[in-house]
């Protein structure tokens, strides 16, 4: 009798069978079949110390090790600021029980920008574990690229999306949002410009870094482009905008050469022009919309997502280890109870008029 043999789209078919607490075993053991068993705290020991130990505390360089605790985990000491610290310590891999596998395998998820029902099955984990993983994930990742600077050519303009309280009830129930719910795949209250839409002012370079957040509710302004590209911009580059004033005064009080695109979408100044721009609005309204609608208190973190994910040119292994990196180099860590609790409008300047929180 011949024996069956398995693809690797049947062995799939099967690890989907698997209870999540098997899955994520299997992971595990997948992980070290390949040579890769380190587990969680020497991963990060190999990351975090790559170029010597440093406090994640006060940031001084002389650390020594201080013994290990009950559960076997390695103690570190700062001789610089006397505190004592595990390698988890300002990470988002502080309390948690899963091994570096799943983990790994979690970010494999988030380079595809799979859903979380897709991510928990995965990963063999809960859904209301994927939702916290993942911005615990993304609001490091925020935080580690908040040195990044734009060079060279600069294109910039502003994207505006409908605010959303998606998942938040409260924002209606005497929330103070300030209008009545929509229904699904209905438009907004009032046209044009309204403060029912988030002004998200984006800038891309021609290397493919990207800058952009929530800014305000409405038309652009100066000091929104300033909340969101100042310190991202580099003096010796030169921004190519439309024929916004708003991007004016910023490349004045920033020092940067500007070339503003008067002549609509496709027109070009010889080198200069903003379709890069145009490209990465359209793919990040397409990255969005792959999630059936992102509540406006989350958005800043998919903003970060697709920055990494949907604008790289690099392949899914790739865009995962730019992942991990980023994540085990921000010092940085949330709570589970916080992030469900945030604003539900995060903006940076405020409308003249008054706005219902």
């Amino acid at each position: 009798m011949e024996k069956q043999r398995h693809t690797a789209k049947s062995v799939m078919e099967l690890f989907r069978q698997l209870p999540k607490g098997e899955r994520a075993e299997l992971l595990k053991m997948l992980e070290e079949a390949q040579g890769g068993n380190e587990d969680l705290e020497t991963m990060l020991m190999e990351k975090r110390f790559a170029d010597g130990r440093v406090c994640p505390i006060c940031g001084g360089i002389h650390v020594q090790r201080n013994g290990r605790r009950a559960n076997g985990s390695q103690k570190f000491v700062c001789t610089d600021c006397g505190k004592t610290f595990s390698i988890r310590k300002n990470t988002i891999f502080s309390g948690t029980h899963k091994s570096a596998a799943v983990w790994k395998e979690f970010l494999r998820c988030m380079s595809e920008g799979l859903s979380l029902d897709r991510t928990a099955e995965r990963c063999g984990i809960t859904h209301p574990t994927a939702f916290v993983w993942r911005h615990k994930v993304l609001d490091a990742i925020g935080e580690a690229l908040k040195g990044t600077e734009l060079t060279g050519i600069v294109e910039a303009d502003e994207a505006f999306l409908p605010v959303s309280y998606k998942g938040d009830k409260k924002a209606f129930d005497g929330g103070g949002c300030g209008r009545e719910p929509r229904k699904r795949g209905g438009g907004n209250h009032r046209r044009g410009l309204s403060d029912e839409l988030v002004c998200l002012p984006c800038a891309i370079d021609r290397k493919g870094k990207a800058v952009s957040r929530v800014a305000k509710l409405g038309k652009c302004s100066a000091a929104a482009v300033k909340a969101v590209l100042g310190g991202h911009v580099s003096e010796k580059a030169t921004l190519c905008t439309d024929g916004d004033a708003s991007y004016r005064k910023f490349s004045k009080d920033n020092g940067n050469g500007l070339v503003q695109i008067k002549g609509g979408k496709g027109t070009v100044k010889g080198i200069y022009h903003i379709q890069h721009l145009n490209a990465y609005h359209s793919r990040l309204k397409a990255f969005l919309a792959s999630f059936r609608g992102v509540s406006t208190k989350y958005l800043n973190n998919y903003l970060t997502w697709n920055n990494v994910v949907g604008v790289r040119r690099s392949g899914l292994a790739e865009k995962a280890s730019t992942l991990l990196d980023l994540v085990v180099s921000a010092l940085f860590s949330e709570t589970s109870i916080a992030i469900p609790n945030r604003s539900p409008l995060p903006i940076l300047v405020k409308n003249q008029t008054k706005i219902k929180l």
